[in-house]
Parts: structure tokens; sequence; C-alpha cells
């Protein structure tokens, strides 16, 4: 038996998981792709000290700066995660806002080959080097059979099948509709969806705070080690940080764009969890007590995403 808890960033997913561990002899389970990263805790608001000490939490900062967060490799890290967890009679609670991982993790991943480092590595030179229309062409180019069905922008699938063409000689389409997935049983999936000028306060409060706890200092050591296409500068507000550091900005000017690139982040997530998640608990308050009363007395439901995606 297993709980998930998705929604938007800011909107208060990690203290309703922490309120639910301490009902139901649970442990946390992180599915936010920022927070695998060790080097950027305050940026991706990643659990502090007082939070890890209620109770275990797993998959928080594991990966170095330009290890590639992978949906296959996150899904195999929560899979064994899950086991031991369960092995150990505890209640697994999967959190956070990565559509990606959940969809994964519940509708499961088709069974694509394993991608050597090097094919690896070649399709990260590329997407540095070519602009993002030349890479969809280079792509399309190579495995004609995705066209139409990947957008330009879409640069982790567009990456993803060409390495699987370069691996395999064959198109990644070969291998989807085949998924298993991982969850056999989920007891509750819960939304946390705060109306929208409520989240917007709670994001501005949450860039002030990070910016009190260090968060320009974070990025300024992480700027000393890596370059801005680093896997690990893709996180929600890298680049403005990194834009003030280098004087092109103001720091009020930073923070305002902090600010909006976290609003624009957190209306993507909305807009995915609407458009693929049915029949989830909806929280809009992970404070007020009859809500999550609810999440507690509510009898367990079969659960699938409305859409699936590989």
């Amino acid at each position: 038996m297993s709980y998930v808890i998705g929604g938007p960033t800011a909107s208060g997913k990690s203290k309703l998981a922490l309120w639910l561990a301490q009902r139901v002899d649970g442990e946390i389970i992180n599915a936010d792709s920022l927070q695998l990263y060790k080097s950027i805790p305050v940026l991706s608001a990643a659990p502090d000290n007082a939070e890890l000490a209620q109770t275990r939490h797993h998959l928080f900062g594991i990966y170095y700066d330009n290890q590639v967060s992978t949906v296959q490799d996150w899904v195999e890290l929560a899979r064994i995660t899950i086991e031991d967890v369960l092995s150990c009679q505890k209640t697994p609670i999967i959190v956070g806002g990565t559509g990606m991982y959940l969809n994964a993790l519940i509708n499961g991943l088709s069974p694509v080959p394993d991608i050597s480092t090097e094919i690896r590595n070649t399709v990260r030179a590329l997407q540095h080097d070519l602009s993002k229309e030349e890479f969809y062409d280079y792509v399309i180019e190579h495995d004609p059979d995705i066209g139409g069905s990947l957008h330009p922008n879409d640069s982790q699938r567009l990456g993803r099948a060409l390495e699987v063409m370069l691996q395999t000689g064959i198109s990644i389409r070969s291998f989807q509709g085949k998924a298993k997935p991982i969850l056999n049983f989920i007891k509750q999936f819960v939304l946390v969806m705060p109306e929208k000028s409520r989240l917007h306060n709670l994001i501005d409060a949450r860039v002030i705070r990070m910016l009190d706890e260090g968060v320009v200092q974070e990025i300024q050591s992480l700027k000393q080690r890596v370059l801005l296409d680093a896997p690990v500068c893709k996180a929600i507000g890298v680049k403005e940080i990194w834009q003030y550091l280098d004087n092109e900005i103001t720091k009020e000017e930073m923070i305002f764009l902090l600010q909006q690139a976290t609003k624009q982040y957190a209306k993507r997530q909305i807009t995915w969890f609407k458009n693929q998640v049915d029949d989830a608990l909806i929280i809009t308050d992970p404070f007020d007590s009859n809500q999550l009363n609810q999440l507690v007395q509510r009898k367990s439901t079969g659960f699938a995403l409305e859409k699936t995606a590989s």
C-alpha cells in the first residue's frame, strides 16, 4: 500500500507528506527531479535537518552536478526503494512535482534498452553544439518515425529518441506501448492544489526565504564548478541567479525574475496534473484539518493516470 502526493512547486506537498508519515508509519520517497541533486538543497527546497529527523527520506541529494536525471533511472531507484520500505513494514509516500516520474511509476515505462555512456555523451554534445531546431532536424533525420510526435523544445525526449536509435538502430517507437506499472496498488493519490493567488503568495515568500537561507551563495559555489549547461543547472532559478552574479541584472530584478519563473513552472505543473490525473483527492490547503482528515479516512482507490507517456 502506497500514497502518492503530487502538485506544483511551493504548494505544501512536503509538509503534507510529513504529516501523513506520522499517521501511517510512512517513509518519504522523492519524486522531484531537481531534489535529486545534492548541491542545490536551498534552491530545490529539499528537506531540512528538522524534517529529515521526523521520518526516513529517500532519493534526496543523491546526484552530482553533471549526472543526468532520466525517468528510467529514477523509476528503477524508486522501485528498489519502495520494495525496501515495504519490506520494513512501512508505508511508502512518494512525493514530488515531476509529472513524468509519477506517470512512469504508476503506468510503467516501455522496456527501452540501456544506453552506453559514450552515446549519452555524444547526444549531450550535439544538444550543446546545435540549436533546438538543428537538433530536432538531426533527430528526425535519424529517426523519421517520431516526426510530428515531438516538439523541437522537448529536448529530453528528443535526446532519448536519438540515444535509442544510435544504440540499437531501431526507433524508440518500436519499444513503446509495452509498459508495466511499478506500483500495483495505491492507497490514495493526492494533489495539493492551492488557489492561484495563494500559490503565488507562497512562491513569492519561498523566493525571499531562499535568499535568506543563502541560495545566492549556493549558486555562486555551483558556478565555480560547472558550466550553465550542466544538468543541475536546469533547476528553476539557476539562470536568474547566474545573471545576477555576472552583474547582468540587479538584485531586485533577480528576485522578480525568480518569482516569475517559478510561477510559470508551477503553471506548467498544474496544467500537466489537470490533464493527466483523474480520481485524485484534491487538497487546497495542507494545513486544513478537515481536508487532512479526508486523506486518512477516505477508502482505498484503484488508480491510473488518464493518459500515458513513455
